[in-house]
């Protein structure tokens, strides 16, 4: 009786151990499963002629619809997105943000904050820069506007 007793006990604390071992394991496994940025369009530090019309992120994995934030500022940081970001429906690791139109020249900071596999939340930032004017742009100046930038040299 005594045999069987313990016999059962060290199968039970084999069993909680194999059991803790799994959880330890998954947890370890979930560790590392953070979205990392893997490519953007405007690419960071990127110089551009003409002002894109969208953001476009890509990561390495896909990213929750939930806590999923793209905001685009100027250097006054006023908002320059539409404030529709969202995951592609297709592929859930893009995420896409529209820009308001005509973008101006200036130097631009997008950041984003989204939701990895494993929840938890990813952030992160990177500028690109608008070089030249966009055509609506030069068309909605007016004469003097014009005048004014050509004595300035713009």
């Amino acid at each position: 009786m005594r045999k069987t007793i313990e016999n059962r006990l060290r199968f039970y604390r084999a069993g909680w151990l194999g059991l803790v071992c799994l959880i330890g394991l998954a947890w370890v496994g979930q560790a590392g499963a953070h979205a990392i940025l893997v490519e953007a369009n405007p690419k960071p530090n990127q110089k551009l002629a003409q002002p894109p019309e969208n953001i476009t992120l890509r990561f390495d994995a896909p990213v929750g619809k939930r806590y999923l934030a793209v905001a685009v500022v100027d250097r006054h940081r006023r908002r320059v997105d539409e404030g529709d970001a969202a995951r592609d429906l297709l592929d859930g690791s893009i995420v896409k943000a529209s820009l308001k139109q005509p973008l101006p020249p200036g130097e631009y900071l997008v950041r984003y904050r989204v939701q990895s596999a494993d929840t938890h939340i990813v952030s992160g930032s990177y500028r690109f820069t608008v070089e030249g004017e966009s055509r609506a742009q030069t068309d909605s100046k007016s004469l003097l506007d014009r005048l004014l930038d050509r004595l300035a040299g713009r």
